[in-house]
């Protein structure tokens, strides 16, 4: 086979090449064409559209604008509408304060009133009160003026004490407890005895120590505690023995006689009254809860001409004495 020359090779690719290019100069004429064709058509159809539009547009716009002027009347109006309201409004504000200050006013007004009614009526009911007790007063007075004057004349024995002349009582002594509206009769002369005669029986061991404690009794519901000492008298060889201080206590609760059961003929208070002598005193020794029966004994025996001493006691205090204590006063 037979190579093919060069000057061959090289004529057949320049005509492949201006074969291309014609082929493409060809197309974009076609497509040149084909675009022109369509943007008169785009052209043509779009005129008549916008001017239909402009159209529609104008006429929107003049009713734009024609709803602005209403819209701008109708605002403007309400912005007179609404400055007539705020002056209102602050008129009806200055209204209110000026009614709340005439309520608040009309309120304490009224409080004040009432205030002053209630006092007013306070005192028609005091002064009524008053009224109808001074009446209920005048008809009591009355009515006992009436009984007085119709009651027979009649005469009331008085009690005179004698004059309150203090002596301290020196003789016999007859002592009495007054407590819890009872009077008791108070052994203490038996109790003393009784005192000495265990003193004695006792000396012999009582002097060997300073101080001591005995207790006698009981003799009609009272026992005696009494401290005694002895004392030695070294120079002269004796032995003194005293008693320093006592107490009385009574050994039941309740004992003795009201003072009506005591003020009857055959009562014990009479019974240890029956062998007193002008110079025997009773002693009272009372205790708060029983002034009343101390007064209506102290009566009596005023009636029997029976010297009185009263020695008013603590309540809860015990009966007693002491070397170091006062004695009795009557009057």
């Amino acid at each position: 086979m037979t190579r093919p020359r060069p000057e061959d090779i090289s004529s057949a690719g320049q005509d492949s090449f201006l074969d291309v290019v014609t082929n493409i100069v060809g197309i974009l004429i076609i497509l040149v064409m084909v675009v022109g064709g369509r943007v008169q058509q785009i052209i043509l159809t779009a005129i008549p559209q916008s001017a239909a539009n402009a159209e529609s547009l104008h006429r929107q716009i003049r009713e734009l604008e024609n709803t602005v002027v209403s819209s701008e009347s109708e605002i403007g109006q309400l912005a007179s509408q609404t400055r007539t309201l705020a002056t209102a409004a602050s008129l009806a504000g200055e209204a209110r304060v000026q009614l709340a200050t005439a309520v608040a006013a009309a309120k304490a007004d009224l409080v004040q009133q009432k205030e002053a009614t209630d006092a007013s009526r306070v005192k028609a009911a005091e002064s009524e009160a008053r009224k109808q007790e001074l009446q209920r007063e005048i008809e009591r007075c009355t009515l006992e003026a009436e009984g007085l004057s119709h009651a027979p004349a009649s005469t009331q024995e008085v009690l005179a004490y004698p004059t309150p002349i203090s002596r301290t009582v020196t003789g016999e002594e007859l002592h009495f407890r007054l407590e819890a509206g009872r009077i008791a009769y108070i052994p203490l002369t038996e109790l003393f005895e009784l005192a000495k005669t265990q003193t004695r029986r006792h000396s012999h061991a009582i002097s060997a120590m300073a101080a001591r404690i005995e207790t006698v009794g009981p003799v009609q519901n009272f026992s005696l505690d009494y401290v005694i000492e002895a004392k030695v008298d070294q120079a002269r060889g004796q032995v003194m023995i005293r008693s320093r201080e006592w107490v009385v206590r009574p050994t039941s609760l309740g004992g003795g006689e009201t003072a009506a059961e005591a003020l009857v003929p055959q009562s014990r208070f009479r019974k240890v009254l029956a062998n007193v002598t002008p110079e025997t005193t009773a002693t009272l020794w009372c205790y708060p809860d029983s002034f009343e029966e101390f007064r209506a004994i102290r009566e009596e025996l005023h009636r029997l001409g029976i010297p009185t001493a009263g020695r008013p006691m603590p309540e809860g205090a015990p009966i007693g004495g002491s070397t170091e204590g006062s004695k009795s006063v009557v009057q």
